[in-house]
């Protein structure tokens, strides 16, 4: 199967005067921006570094593998856009990375110059492995804005003023996906004009009360959403707008890596729907979070996290290696808990136990229909 690394060498030698720039290159750029940047892309919007110079100072920090994702995907990623002149003349600034525990928030953006003329691409990174950047998704659910919503809108408004006279596609994949659409959204409307794509890579919805919106419904048509066939993050929340869906190599919760999903010529291969499986966890999850106030979503949400930090794990990571061992920690944390805090999170589970279960149920009772 033929995916962005494939398209990296078919395309990679071609500007964008010779072929335009479409949703495989945003893709590519979305991802790209959850690279380590720091010490290497400064923060300032106007301090221009080289992708090229860029990914070749990626490649000889000692501690990338460390520092990257996943490390096969990254540094393949890494070496093909090294090698690819469509993105190794491009240039990258305004690198931002905030992670702040105490605020509950993770937030990381920088901005792609990418032909030279004042065309810009402001790139919103997504979920990071951080435990609190998972929190601070689950808190959409309860919570709106969230700080990395306002961090978005900020940025996205400063990087308009500060550079000017531009053309801005914005776009990110699985948080980022909905910061970019936020950002479009509710920017100030001297700065919407330039806006003239958004892309979302299995990121989040929002709720209808925010889709019907006038200030959603005024760019609606300016968002190109995309989700693989078994979609997870991407199916949270809702859509209103239109989005394809994207085959992957992988399986399950796995095809949220962008990298994985499948190519053609200049677009993704899109297939009629998400999977059985993708709608049926889509279901279960709706019907449990419909049937929680918001004080239980909150209080179900904070218990699980606080369950989460008491082991001093502050990544996923850290977390599932060393869980054996921390799992002492957090029945200890869990015990010490208030009868009504523990009353709450009993009921939650048990309920959100139920949905799964009947949800089971009745595709085992279709499948023999």
């Amino acid at each position: 199967m033929d995916t962005i690394y494939d398209y990296l060498k078919w395309r990679g030698d071609l500007s964008f005067r010779q072929n335009p720039f479409n949703e495989v290159d945003a893709a590519i750029l979305a991802r790209f921006c959850y690279e380590p940047f720091e010490d290497i892309v400064s923060p300032s919007l106007r301090a221009f570094s080289d992708v090229k110079d860029v990914c070749a100072k990626l490649l000889n920090r000692p501690s990338l593998r460390y520092d990257v994702i996943d490390t096969k995907y990254d540094i393949d990623l890494i070496r093909a856009i090294a090698d690819s002149p469509r993105f190794a003349n491009m240039q990258i600034s305004g690198f931002v990375n905030e992670v702040d525990e105490v605020k509950q928030v993770q937030f990381s953006a920088c901005v792609f110059h990418l032909d030279g003329e004042q065309n810009y691409y402001v790139a919103f990174r997504g979920t990071d492995n951080t435990i609190i950047g998972w929190k601070e998704d689950f808190n959409m659910g309860f919570e709106f804005p969230v700080p990395a919503q306002e961090k978005a809108l900020a940025y996205f408004e400063n990087a308009v003023a500060t550079l000017k006279d531009g053309t801005f596609i914005v776009g990110g994949h699985s948080k980022g996906g909905n910061l970019a659409i936020y950002a479009a959204t509710y920017c100030d409307d001297r700065f919407n004009s330039p806006v003239t794509d958004i892309y979302n890579f299995d990121g989040p919805g929002f709720t209808e009360q925010i889709m019907n919106t006038e200030e959603f419904q005024r760019i609606e048509h300016q968002i190109h959403t995309y989700v693989p066939e078994f979609s997870v993050v991407g199916m949270l929340l809702e859509h209103m707008e239109d989005y394809s869906v994207v085959h992957s190599d992988q399986s399950g919760i796995m095809q949220h890596e962008l990298l994985s999903w499948e190519t053609g010529i200049d677009k993704f291969i899109h297939k009629k729907e998400v999977s059985k499986e993708s709608k049926l966890f889509d279901k279960a999850f709706k019907d449990w979070i419909r049937g929680l106030d918001k004080v239980q979503r909150e209080q179900f949400v904070d218990t699980v996290f606080k369950l989460m930090m008491c082991s001093d794990a502050h990544t996923l990571a850290e977390f599932t290696e060393k869980r054996k061992e921390l799992m002492t920690r957090v029945i200890g944390t869990y015990q010490s808990m208030d009868a009504e805090t523990k009353q709450g999170f009993k009921s939650s589970t048990r309920r959100l136990f139920d949905t799964v279960t009947n949800m089971l149920k009745a595709s085992r009772d279709n499948l023999k229909e």
